[in-house]
């Protein structure tokens, strides 16, 4: 088990002293308690996780941001097909 030390203000250090008294507690173990339940409040979600890892939307295209950014791919492909279909509109009407 590894030993760590921590420096209170007084009035931190009063609190906490106080805190160990009423609930019967040891400080170490009241530190514990307050570390897992700090760890579990913050533990990240999975979509975050997987965010974080660069999973999200990497597997088909490889391409770590598709759902972080999928208006703006949206919009690309839409615009790409609007001018796709414009230079199909032209060329048909070229030829007529």
């Amino acid at each position: 088990m590894r030993t760590i030390s921590i420096r209170l203000d007084e009035r931190t250090d009063a609190l906490f002293r106080a805190f160990c008294e009423r609930q019967g507690v040891s400080q170490t173990n009241a530190l514990k308690a307050a570390i897992e339940q700090l760890a579990e409040r913050y533990k990240p979600t999975p979509a975050e996780l997987a965010a974080q890892l660069g999973l999200i939307g990497a597997f088909r295209s490889g391409d770590a941001d598709l759902a972080e950014n999928h208006s703006q791919r949206v919009k690309q492909r839409l615009r790409a097909k609007l001018q796709r279909d414009s230079q199909a509109v032209r060329r048909k009407s070229s030829k007529a």
